[in-house]
């Protein structure tokens, strides 16, 4: 896997932070579950956090 620290990167602007440390991109996996509605997505988020899954609520 091309990691920051592997692939060349563009110069930053005048002022910026800097570089950042390590790795820019940190690969994840994800799951898409579609819900019913409203309630139904509240009932799944919630307990895929009381599992102890990362979770974001997504509209489309």
């Amino acid at each position: 896997m091309k990691t920051s620290e592997t692939v060349p990167l563009p110069n930053l602007p005048d002022g910026a932070p800097g570089r950042p440390k390590g790795r820019r991109y940190r690969q994840q996996f994800g799951v898409i579950v579609i819900a019913k509605d409203e309630a139904a997505q509240r009932e799944l988020f919630e307990q895929f956090r009381a599992q102890g899954h990362g979770c974001k609520v997504v509209c489309t």
